[in-house]
């Protein structure tokens, strides 16, 4: 089986995500390709960057203030685009869209940094992660990538560390240490799950107020049931059809018996 390749697109002063992203991608045993360093000696960057731009299986773009200021990387852009490659665009900080990468990513899911290794992995094989071969299941197919993209745009990552704004690195699913002060940062997901844990259950205007995360998030996490009120906590939320008590997502199990739903 030939190896996957994925080519970077990003702008030199982003290097310090740019190198996490690479370590990411060598753990998932895939190549990649990035400028200079990968340009031979003796030939050039209009020679050698549309020509690893067509081999790729992936066209990762590092999406960041500096990077929406590059030439280059609009070039690249443009590239991809017309050879029809996956683009995977990976955010590492708070900088508005501009108005070219709009037009160019229009419709294309955007990925917050610290979850880019899970959706390369989807995009690369997505056979091994809940999709069907089988062209019937072309609708099923659809839901479950629509399902995932949900999760990635709600939970969003730290960028950098809270305390220090030093480098984080991920040590296990949502957590993440700060390279420079040690300091644990948390993605959306374990910041509201970690309150539970301490706090209890409470209306999610009020976990949004302690915790910063969107009130939008907070829902869909219930609504996908990723998130459930702990066990022993008083509290329940209502099945939408029944009115029976649940602590998660939005039907009790018998209602999702009667209606089919899993």
């Amino acid at each position: 089986m030939t190896q996957k390749n994925v080519f970077i697109s990003h702008s030199s002063k982003d290097l310090r995500f740019v190198d996490q992203i690479i370590k990411d991608i060598k753990d998932l045993g895939v190549a990649y390709w990035k400028a200079p360093e990968m340009i031979p000696a003796g030939s050039n960057y209009a020679k050698e960057i549309p020509k690893a731009i067509r081999e790729c299986d992936v066209f990762l773009l590092v999406v960041s203030k500096t990077s929406q200021e590059s030439i280059w990387v609009e070039k690249e852009i443009d590239s991809a685009i017309n050879c029809r490659k996956t683009i995977l665009p990976v955010v590492i900080d708070d900088a508005p869209i501009c108005d070219m990468f709009k037009f160019y990513l229009n419709n294309v899911q955007m990925v917050p940094f610290g979850s880019q290794k899970e959706k390369l992995a989807q995009v690369l094989w997505p056979e091994k992660y809940g999709l069907k071969k089988d062209v019937n299941d072309e609708e099923d197919n659809k839901r479950t990538i629509v399902k995932r993209q949900n999760v990635l745009a709600f939970n969003n990552a730290p960028i950098c560390c809270r305390k220090c704004s030093g480098a984080v690195k991920e040590v296990q699913r949502g957590v993440y240490v700060c390279e420079e002060c040690g300091t644990e940062n948390y993605d959306d997901f374990q910041k509201v799950k970690r309150y539970l844990e301490k706090n209890g259950a409470a209306p999610a205007i009020i976990i949004e107020r302690d915790t910063g995360v969107p009130r939008k998030a907070i829902d869909y996490f219930f609504r996908n049931e990723s998130l459930e009120i702990p066990r022993f906590d008083p509290y329940r939320a209502l099945c939408s059809r029944c009115g029976a008590p649940i602590r998660t997502g939005v039907l009790c199990d018998n209602c999702k018996r009667i209606t089919g739903n899993k």
